[in-house]
Order: C-alpha cells, then sequence, then structure tokens
C-alpha cells in the first residue's frame, strides 16, 4: 500500500509519496506554495498527476494542518482554506484521511532526525538532578505563526510508539522583560486586541519588531517592502534590523526557557519553524542562551535541558508520514482482532 503524507504551512506545503512498507525510501516529493492555491485540493491533484500516484493503490493521506483540527475538518490558521475529510475521500477515492496538528508532526518528527540535522543550542545534561527521564520531547518553531507540541513514548503491545500530543502554546499571553519589552507591548497592544508571542514570535512579529526598533508607529497594515527576510537580510547594515533580530531572540530564549519549565522534557527541546535556521548566528549568540536561562531560582533546572535548533526543514512531513504508517498498522491489528472474534 502507499502512502501520502503532507505538512501544510501557512507559506510552504511539502508533499512525499512512499510505499508503506519502505518509508524512508521516498518515491516522490514535492514542495509548492501556498498561496498559489485557493485550497488545499487543487494542490493535492497537481501532486498527484506529477508523482504518478493516481495508478497506484494510495491507502492513506496524513495532513499536518496548521490550525485547530477536528476528527472531520480542520480551519487553517494563516491560510483561508477549510479542508474535509469526507471531500477528500470523494474527491480522490483515497480510503482512510487522517489530520494532524502540524506541530503534531514536527513533535513526531524530532524522533527521527539525525545528528547532522540540528544543531546544539544548549547541551543539557545526561546526569541531570531533579529531572525525571520523561521520555518528553517538545517541537517549538516560529515562522508563519508560532507552533508548540510535545511528544512521548507509549507502550502499545510490548513495543514503543510515539504519542504526540498539540497545543495552541503560540498564543499564550506575552510577558515582557524589561523596560524595552515593556514599551513593545504598549507598541503592538495599540494594533491588537491580545498581544501573544505569535504576534512578535512569527514572519510578521519580526516585521513589527523592525517597525518598532525603528520607531514607526501606525496599523496593522505591513508595508509590502519590508519582510521577515528583509529584515534579516538588512540587520548587518541596518541598526534598526539588527536591533529587531537581537530582540526577536531574547524573546524567543524566554520563551523557550518558560516551555523547559512547563513541560521539564529530558528528551529535549526542538527548534523547528522557518525562521530559526535562517538567522543562525543569531540563534547561536550569547543574546538567545541569555535570555533562555534567565529563570532566576529555576536556572539550574533549564540548563539540564538540551535545546536544538533543527535544521532540516522535512522533520515535519517525516513526523506526518511517520504518523500515517503508525495508524494504518493500528487500523490492520484492528480489522485482524475483529476478523478473529
Amino acid at each position: 500500500m502507499y502512502i501520502i503524507a503532507a505538512d501544510v504551512g501557512g507559506t510552504k506545503t511539502r508533499l512525499v509519496y512512499a510505499d508503506a512498507k519502505e518509508p524512508r525510501n521516498v518515491l516522490y516529493e514535492a514542495r509548492y506554495l501556498s498561496n498559489e492555491f485557493d485550497s488545499f485540493e487543487p494542490m493535492l491533484q497537481a501532486f498527484i498527476n506529477e508523482s504518478g500516484s493516481a495508478d497506484t493503490n494510495v491507502g492513506a493521506l496524513t495532513l499536518a494542518l496548521p490550525g485547530l483540527v477536528s476528527d472531520s475538518s480542520a480551519r487553517l490558521t494563516n491560510l483561508p482554506w477549510v479542508i474535509e475529510k469526507q471531500k477528500l475521500k470523494d474527491t480522490f477515492g483515497i480510503k482512510e484521511v487522517y489530520f494532524m496538528n502540524d506541530f503534531q508532526a514536527s513533535a513526531s518528527g524530532t524522533g527521527q532526525l539525525l545528528e547532522n540535522d540540528m544543531i546544539i543550542l544548549n547541551p543539557g545534561a545526561l546526569n541531570s538532578d531533579g529531572l525525571q527521564k520523561n521520555g518528553t520531547r517538545v517541537a517549538v518553531g516560529a515562522g508563519t505563526g508560532l507552533g508548540v507540541a510535545w511528544a512521548d513514548d507509549d507502550i502499545q503491545g510490548g513495543k514503543r510508539a510515539v504519542c504526540t500530543h498539540d497545543t495552541e502554546g503560540g498564543h499564550i499571553d506575552f510577558a515582557p522583560i524589561g523596560d524595552t519589552q515593556i514599551e513593545l507591548l504598549k507598541f503592538l497592544q495599540q494594533r491588537f486586541e491580545h498581544v501573544s508571542y505569535e504576534r512578535i514570535l512569527s514572519g510578521n512579529g519580526l516585521v513589527s519588531l523592525y517597525e518598532f526598533c525603528a520607531g514607526k508607529t501606525g496599523t496593522a497594515d505591513y508595508s509590502d517592502e519590508i519582510t521577515a527576510e528583509w529584515v534579516n537580510n538588512q540587520s548587518k547594515n541596518d541598526e534598526a534590523a539588527d536591533r529587531a533580530l537581537s530582540l526577536f531572540v531574547q524573546i524567543y530564549g524566554a520563551y523557550i526557557g518558560n516551555i523547559a519549565l512547563l513541560f521539564k522534557p529530558d528528551g529535549g527541546i526542538f527548534i523547528t519553524g522557518g525562521i530559526a535556521a535562517k538567522i543562525l548566528n543569531k540563534m547561536q549568540s550569547e543574546e538567545f542562551i541569555k535570555a533562555y536561562l534567565n529563570k532566576g531560582r529555576m536556572r539550574a533546572l533549564v540548563e539540564q535541558i538540551a535545546v536544538y535548533l533543527v535544521t532540516n526543514d522535512r522533520v515535519g512531513v517525516l513526523g506526518a508520514l511517520s504518523e500515517a504508517i503508525k495508524l494504518q498498522h493500528q487500523s490492520v491489528q484492528s480489522s485482524s482482532q475483529h476478523a478473529s472474534i
């Protein structure tokens, strides 16, 4: 049986086509700009046509989706798309369709990463004091939005299986540290009814930071000329852009330190998303690690938790593919058990 898995993003979407028996041997892979399609169905049709999978037995489709996911449908946060399971089944003749949060997929995919797929930002401690061996891993990532999910190992039938859990942790209240960040909060409150971390730790958030650092004011309408990529590219020559990036990584570090306190994940924290890997110098700077460790009496605890920056942008689709295979295996087992009764 063959599987299609997709990591759907507000900016880009990656799809893979693989044999369920040999999932690491991907038969076809493609990446599309999400905003070039009015909905997901035309994108999937284009992928099926290009991959040649229409002539094979595609038995399962798994989508990692950025937004609130229900059993039957998903409304995406940063795309004007609503995706319905039954419509996908009827349109493409695929028997099994699975939905999962995009950061659930990233959390699952972290278990498949190789050593050269990531950079160590904080090494953690092998023999941790006060940190239980819980097998928990957390994926955090700033991109079009800000996502958080966690994974742990579950024993199923005597074998370890990854169990993933989504959150809306990107939308928790921004907690400013120091006078500059308090001024930033007031600046953003003029634009937004609620200032969450996603308003800062995202592509549009980096633009807002630049406008704040450049002393700009106005509404939430962003200049077409200023993008997150522009801010990054101008940081060597533009003082406001450099200050914006510094503020970004300081707030990112503090936020990830909060995540460390919440989950105490002995399996580590994995920074994914589209931004961190593009600002490596800043993420590897003292600004980030100092903000991460600045937890007062809890500094010793967060110091013990490893933090990795993931440079492999396929982590989400690898997790979606892994989840598809796990769910198919469970479905086959369930069918076999019912048949034997």
